[in-house]
């Protein structure tokens, strides 16, 4: 998806460098910059895995920056997995199984070159699995704070179909409150590095309609009516139902599933 070097541009001179493309040089940038820079090119693969990254002159004089940001950047990126870096052997790319896929510049990488859409078929599988579960614990762990909390968003949410964002921002609360009641902190921290990168997604948020959000929102009746009851099986079945449908239903056509239609979940 990201635009790679120009044609024209010269391949790179040096031992570490000599099969990619020069960059273009950079002004002066923090060592975040150079790391975000550099982990968009491993996961787009413009760096194979097991291939050396570029020495410390060459990422310098690439990016503008000194070699301190460059040494801060690469321990960085050491720390995402993303490479490995060994005495006297240098530093290289480790293989995709080995990344820590939860780091968010890691995760934001990868939605950014998700062209077929399976970080985001995935992304919805965790958060079948996850959210299904804490929605059966907030079940029977709900509090008249929650009850009440849940109601009033409810209501919210039926008066706001027609309104996007607004919309969006109650749901996102709906869902975190139902988390927040299963006592689960780091399943409800997972979905909300999932969700953090996720949602600035474009074919995640979908361009739903007012009816889209309608057939949303009653999926959120039903798991608020599961949760009342005090019903976790039912409480899980409605939550992965809900998020499952709503992605069928907005998620952007793809040879291998072709839906789309609604807000997200």
């Amino acid at each position: 998806m990201t635009a790679g070097p120009s044609a024209s541009a010269p391949a790179s001179e040096g031992a570490n460098g000599a099969n990619l493309p020069r960059w273009p040089r950079r002004p002066q940038r923090l060592a975040t910059a150079v790391v975000s820079d550099l982990a968009d090119r491993i996961v787009a693969g413009e760096v194979a895995s097991g291939a050396p990254l570029p020495g410390e002159p060459v990422l310098c004089e690439r990016f503008g920056v000194s070699r301190i940001t460059v040494r801060e950047a690469v321990k960085a990126l050491e720390a995402m997995r993303l490479v490995e870096v060994r005495q006297g052997s240098g530093t290289t790319v480790r293989p995709r199984e080995e990344w820590n896929l939860l780091d968010p510049t890691v995760l934001g990488a990868l939605l950014s070159h998700d062209d077929d859409l399976g970080i985001l078929d995935e992304i919805i599988t965790l958060r079948r699995e996850l959210e299904g579960a804490m929605a059966s614990r907030a079940a029977t762990r709900l509090d008249d704070r929650h009850r009440a909390h849940l109601a009033e968003l409810l209501a919210q949410l039926d008066a706001a179909t027609e309104d996007p964002d607004l919309y969006l921002d109650l749901d996102v609360t709906f869902h975190d409150v139902i988390m927040s009641a299963s006592a689960s902190p780091l399943s409800r921290a997972v979905i909300a590095t999932l969700n953090s990168q996720a949602f600035g997604s474009g074919p995640y948020i979908g361009s739903p309609t007012n009816a889209d959000r309608e057939k949303s929102n009653a999926g959120h009746h039903a798991i608020y009516q599961a949760l009342m009851a005090a019903d976790g099986d039912s409480a899980a079945l409605a939550m992965s139902e809900h998020i499952h449908s709503s992605w069928l239903r907005r998620r952007p056509a793809t040879p291998d599933l072709p839906k789309r239609g609604e807000s997200p979940a």
